[in-house]
């Protein structure tokens, strides 16, 4: 039987604790500070997890986008007007715009190839085709109720009953800027989500993986009223797809997530697994692992949670397993630990 994929992503805080790593806007957009961090991301953990299939012996210099190390949802929001604040050991801060009504309105989609921060994006790209040949990696795209909060703020939760007509309309102009992103992303590297879930690398890079993290803030109804028709339309627009809900409830929404024919879920620890499974049959479940109870359990703690985990999804065959953002007090041995679990099943 083939091994169940296992991914793990650290916080900046990690990465900057261990080993300087400064996530200012170089990072993400300068072209030799993305070849040489990236780099630095691969061989660091070789060094540090290698026995557990991490990283890369000896990492040689990639052109790579994202990043795919790192949790970092703004470009689309940055798109669509919001301010980024950087910061060292932290992921970009999306500051919100906090739009009147009337500034909602009049939303549109914008010259995405000549609009900031794609329009460097695209540049180190058509540098990086030159001096290598080709690209590698991809974006965090967000999600449209979390771009959505970036864009309105809190008021948006209001507008689904004060202003329907502009809920629609808002997200659809959402919508179309993500799908050509990410179209004009993934045409040129071959994948588009890698930095969303790692998962995805290891399963099927071609897969869009939805980001719903916002979705938890809202009903089942509202849901199916405003976001899963834009759903049906990312779906088909971006085969093939995937959704993110790294809330604790996706089994609340699991039978609406069902009709978007998605063929990979990521499903929030505290989620209703064994349901989401009877309900998702066909789908791979990748099973998030809780990053704060990762630097809270002792070594035969983190053994136990994960099998409850993986026995809960079965059959084996259409599971993975994923931590996202362990920040520097999780202990290296409960990384391992989480791995050697995962592979037992093997």
């Amino acid at each position: 039987m083939p091994e169940i994929p296992c991914e793990v992503v650290f916080h900046p805080s990690w990465w900057n604790k261990n080993y300087g790593i400064i996530f200012d806007e170089d990072y993400f957009f300068d072209e030799e500070a993305r070849v040489l961090w990236e780099q630095k991301h691969r061989q660091s953990l070789f060094e540090r997890f290698g026995e557990s299939g991490l990283g890369e012996d000896y990492a040689p210099k990639r052109p790579v986008i994202g990043p795919v190390h790192l949790a970092a949802g703004f470009i689309v929001p940055a798109l669509l007007g919001c301010r980024i604040q950087f910061r060292d050991d932290n992921p970009p801060e999306v500051i919100s715009r906090n739009m009147t009504v009337e500034e909602a309105a009049d939303l549109t989609v914008p010259d995405i190839e000549n609009t900031y921060p794609m329009n460097r994006i695209l540049s180190m790209m058509d540098s990086f085709e030159k001096q290598y040949g080709y690209v590698e990696g991809d974006i965090n795209w967000s999600g449209l109720l979390n771009t959505a909060l970036d864009l309105r703020g809190q008021n948006f939760l209001m507008d689904y009953y004060t202003n329907p007509e502009l809920v629609h309309q808002f997200l659809k102009v959402i919508q179309e800027t993500t799908v050509k992103t990410v179209q004009l992303i993934r045409q040129r590297s071959n994948s588009s989500s890698i930095a969303v879930n790692r998962i995805v690398g290891v399963t099927d890079p071609e897969i869009y993986l939805h980001s719903n993290c916002s979705v938890t803030m809202i009903s089942s109804d509202i849901y199916r009223e405003f976001h899963l028709p834009r759903e049906l339309e990312l779906s088909e627009q971006l085969q093939p797809y995937g959704i993110h809900h790294c809330g604790n409830d996706m089994h609340r929404l699991a039978e609406a997530y069902g009709e978007t024919g998605a063929v990979l879920y990521d499903v929030g620890w505290g989620s209703d697994v064994e349901f989401c499974r009877k309900t998702l049959p066909d789908a791979l479940l990748s099973l998030r692992v809780d990053p704060v109870q990762m630097s809270l359990w002792k070594r035969h703690e983190v053994d136990s949670a994960v099998r409850r985990l993986i026995e809960s999804a079965g059959p084996e065959t259409k599971i993975a397993v994923c931590c996202i953002n362990m920040d520097h007090q999780v202990p290296d041995e409960n990384v391992l630990q989480l791995f050697e679990t995962v592979r037992s099943y093997g």
